[in-house]
């Protein structure tokens, strides 16, 4: 239910995207000039990225409120990536597409610790350092693609996805913070468990 949830969210934001640049393809012919400049023909391409761009952060905003709802509901904390010094790295590239990539990676990060914020649903921040290339399992540094984005360790022989590498390292790296901290998975707002 979820999956198609999600794919139809896609569905609609790709549709509405596809129908801007075969706008945007249709009136940069040579054969229109004059109505590439109308203020009609641009604001309607416009509104269709718009569209698009409104359908995607909406189901974004609502994956991360599930997530944080999620963690309130259990009394875990949310581990995530401290991206800053990548946003910072990529900063210094030119290039608009780098810029987008930095502008989506800032608002799901200031999204997510704004509804955990709100719900008082502790975060962790994670350095994301050899993340994806580190064994899980018994932390051996360089393990070895077997696949497309698999990874298998040549010595305990764990084998999982790039991004299942990638989030259990993550995890471990949260519980190990909270562990060094002394920081609790329950919520401050959480009743005592007398239990």
């Amino acid at each position: 239910m979820i999956n198609e949830e999600r794919d139809t969210n896609f569905d609609e934001a790709h549709r509405w995207k596809k129908l801007a640049e075969d706008l945007q393809k249709k009136y940069s012919s040579p054969r229109y000039p004059a109505c590439r400049r109308r203020r009609e023909i641009l604001n309607r391409i416009r509104s269709y990225h718009r569209k698009a761009r409104n359908i995607l952060e909406d189901w974004a905003r609502k994956a991360l409120l599930k997530i944080v709802g999620l963690a309130l509901r259990l009394g875990y904390a949310v581990a995530r990536e401290d991206l800053t010094g990548l946003i910072e790295s990529l900063r210094k590239i030119k290039n608009n597409r780098i810029r987008l990539i930095i502008m989506g990676y800032k608002r799901i990060g200031e999204w997510i610790d704004r509804q955990a914020e709100k719900h008082g649903v502790p975060i962790v921040m994670v350095d994301p350092r050899d993340a994806s290339s580190q064994c899980p399992k018994c932390y051996f540094k360089e393990l070895k693609e077997s696949g497309y984005r698999r990874l298998r360790c040549p010595r305990c022989s764990f084998e999982a996805d790039r991004d299942v590498v990638g989030k259990l390292n993550i995890r471990k790296r949260a519980l190990k913070t909270l562990r060094i901290s002394g920081g609790s998975l329950t919520t401050p707002t959480a009743p005592p468990n007398d239990r």
